[in-house]
């Protein structure tokens, strides 16, 4: 018989209003500097400023990298990480539904184990655990912010690639229906 694994994080927080408690969360772990990988609906919306506020209020300082696009590509992660060592953030906030959670868990596995995002293609690639992630999810389809899953696309080749590690799962997930309030009907529809 043959052994199955699960990885899942180690804390899910689910209800409204849990946004606050992660904060918490984070604030109780040391994080000092943040990276939030995110989108620019996000930011238009005004969820992304009012997470960075939430974070600056709590003594962690908040650096927004909003160039994350549907299908996350090498690109995508190459500039978030290039903006996470500039600022030398110790702690990656995804903040959206499954492309800002991929893209951020890309750059916080390239952060530690270093080489390309491509190196890591396939199943349990890396050597080491990610940069501490914290997955702050806006949509109900994915569940993206609670697997090891890491969908990049590799614009080089044109092909989607897989990443399958138990060190790209975030260490809290955060499900607040508040953080879904005001996202376009479609969106919450194709979704939900």
């Amino acid at each position: 018989m043959s052994t199955s694994a699960f990885f899942i994080p180690s804390l899910n927080l689910m209800g409204a209003g849990c946004l606050r408690q992660a904060i918490d969360a984070m604030r109780g772990h040391g994080f000092r500097r943040a990276l939030i990988v995110t989108d620019q609906g996000l930011v238009k919306a005004g969820l992304a400023g009012k997470v960075a506020d939430m974070l600056a209020a709590a003594d962690i300082e908040p650096t927004v990298f909003d160039g994350v696009h549907p299908n996350p590509s090498c690109a995508n992660v190459n500039a978030g990480l290039a903006l996470l060592k500039e600022k030398r953030c110790d702690v990656v906030v995804s903040l959206g539904g499954g492309s800002p959670h991929d893209c951020a868990k890309g750059i916080a596995l390239v952060a530690v184990n270093g080489g390309r995002i491509q190196d890591y293609e396939g199943v349990d690639r890396s050597a080491k655990p990610q940069l501490p992630l914290v997955a702050i999810n806006t949509t109900a389809g994915t569940a993206s912010e609670m697997t090891r899953f890491c969908i990049i696309t590799d614009e080089s080749r044109r092909i989607k690639m897989a990443i399958v590690d138990k060190h790209t799962t975030p260490i809290l997930s955060v499900n607040d229906p508040e953080t879904m309030a005001g996202m376009p009907a479609a969106l919450t529809a194709a979704t939900g």
